[in-house]
């Protein structure tokens, strides 16, 4: 039943991040655009070159702020990563048979208990 409810979850998951591609794209282009020019506003000396720098930070700010299910998309994503992570974690520590027995660790043990048990000139 928890396989079940996890592939669906995972499903779903990534189908809202596959729709929501393009405007976490279009976002991290906005972002990015807004960060360069912040950036050259804080460099410009003159007066005008701050106006005109500060102006378009404001224009890309707004338009990152229109991408609005960009926000939903990444959310989806970590929401996925964690799952995932999450997952990985659970079937690592659950051993080879699933329940936390490993029948490998206590190897040098099995070992000495089989080479006492087993006489090669015995039939």
């Amino acid at each position: 039943m928890g396989e079940a409810i996890f592939l669906i979850l995972a499903l779903i998951l990534g189908i809202t991040v596959l729709f929501n591609l393009g405007p976490i794209i279009v976002l991290t282009i906005t972002l990015s655009l807004a960060y360069v020019a912040f950036r050259q506003y804080k460099k410009a000396r003159t007066t005008g070159k701050k106006m005109l720098w500060l102006i378009l930070c404001g224009v890309f700010l707004i338009a990152s702020v229109t991408n609005a299910p960009a926000v939903v998309g990444l959310a989806a994503a970590a929401i996925l990563y964690l799952l995932y992570k999450n997952r990985k974690e659970k079937k690592d520590s659950a051993g080879i048979n699933g329940n936390g027995d490993d029948p490998f660790v206590h190897f040098e043990k099995e070992w000495r208990e089989l080479s006492r048990s087993y006489r090669p000139n015995e039939f």
